[in-house]
């Protein structure tokens, strides 16, 4: 895993689980290790990984760290839709994002969509004959602490 891609404390939630135990042999290639890391300047206190969740060279806890291709706003993927298909799509969005207040969040690009829920919202859309323009209206690189 490339350790020299750009984090800042200010990019990892503060309910993430920070690990602090260096000597764990998964320790290199694990996010909540890599959080603790990274602490707030003035934080002393937060979600921690106890030692308890080492089980020998395995952690219950152990989150395998990744990069992902974030993507912001999807004003983008909505400028060619037909006026009919409107509502019901964005209604199905809101649904699968968790509703009215989540999804304008998402719509304006105020949180992340994972690439996981990227490929929902596109496979949605060619399920309603979209094949172009299916894109967000930013993409991002980042560790991945969802």
């Amino acid at each position: 895993m490339d350790t020299n891609f750009p984090l800042t404390p200010e990019q990892i939630p503060p309910s993430f689980e920070r690990c602090f135990q260096s000597d764990c042999p998964q320790a290199a290639t694990c996010a909540r290790y890599l959080a603790g890391q990274h602490i707030p300047a003035g934080r002393v206190a937060g979600p921690a990984v106890y030692p308890t969740a080492r089980q020998g060279d395995k952690c219950v806890k152990y989150k395998r760290t990744r990069i992902m291709h974030a993507a912001y706003g999807f004003k983008t993927i909505f400028a060619e839709v037909k006026k009919k298909d409107d509502t019901l799509l964005r209604n199905r969005i809101k649904a699968y994002l968790g509703g009215n207040t989540t999804y304008y969040r998402y719509h304006r690009g105020e949180r992340l969509l994972t690439p996981e829920q990227q490929q929902w919202i596109v496979n949605l859309f060619r399920k309603y004959g979209y094949t172009e323009n299916l894109w967000f209206d930013e993409y991002r690189d980042l560790y991945d602490f969802t």
